[in-house]
């Protein structure tokens, strides 16, 4: 027998999770302090300074962006997820596809450090992340190609400029 989660989305919406926003964004900010001050000391963000930084950003932002699941894995089954073509059809016929942040993690995590650097408030936090998070599925061969392409830098759209299509929404 299925349990209740095994689709991935939340069946009981009065169940609360773990780790909320409102925890979550604390502690971001005490690990972008901690990260500030590991870099001012002379330790690099390659070194690890920006680690927990983007663990949590990651996590919070996930919470924001897709509240319908219970663990990002859960986004590879999900029939509304943002797909390629090649991907779609790769998961149709039972091959694995992988989940791909549209912005690179540590340049999307810069950009909240800068952003809470200068003083943004939780709002404008939770707001950014709404604009700019987002994840689609791809197959192995396009992560590969994605990532030769950039993996690093943000630009108007890193998924088009590697050749990837997405595949339209239903509803679009």
């Amino acid at each position: 027998m299925k349990s209740k989660r095994s689709s991935g989305l939340r069946r009981n919406s009065q169940r609360q999770r773990k780790y909320r926003p409102e925890i979550m964004l604390p502690a971001l900010r005490l690990f972008i302090a901690a990260r500030n001050k590991a870099v001012e000391s002379g330790f690099t963000d390659n070194g690890g300074a920006i680690h927990s930084v983007e663990r949590i950003l990651d996590m919070l932002s996930v919470q924001v962006c897709y509240p319908h699941l219970s663990h990002i894995n859960n986004l590879k089954k999900h029939p509304d997820a943002e797909i390629s073509v090649a991907a779609y059809k790769a998961r149709q016929s039972g091959e694995a596809v992988f989940i791909e942040h549209v912005l690179p993690q540590r340049a999307y995590a810069r950009r909240v450090i800068d952003l809470i650097n200068r003083g943004a408030e939780n709002d404008a936090v939770l707001a950014f992340i709404k604009r700019n998070y987002r994840l689609v599925l791809l197959t192995k061969e396009e992560v590969s190609r994605l990532n030769k392409q950039n993996r690093s830098r943000i630009t108007t759209d890193r998924i088009a400029e590697a050749g990837i299509e997405l595949r339209r929404h239903r509803n679009d």
